[in-house]
């Protein structure tokens, strides 16, 4: 298999106007070519509220150095 018949694997970002630009490609001017693209991370943006209800919530601590449930607990001798 020549180098020109291999898969080249690349990123790149896409720019403002959503284009995207795959410069120095090791094939002749002219040459048929196929391209894949799927998004390497998820796109930025806000947590969905449903998967991540509590996500922004403040948490407060009452009494964080006391135990938990201590009256609801047994000791026995």
């Amino acid at each position: 298999m020549s180098d020109q018949e291999k898969d080249i694997h690349g990123t790149t970002v896409v720019g403002a106007d959503g284009s995207v630009r795959v410069d120095s490609l090791p094939f002749q001017a002219g040459q048929a070519v196929g391209i894949t693209i799927h998004p390497l991370e998820p796109a930025p943006g806000p947590a969905s509220p449903s998967r991540y209800p509590l996500a922004g919530v403040p948490i407060e601590y009452r009494e964080p150095f006391e135990g938990v449930a201590s009256e609801d607990r047994e000791v026995s001798r």
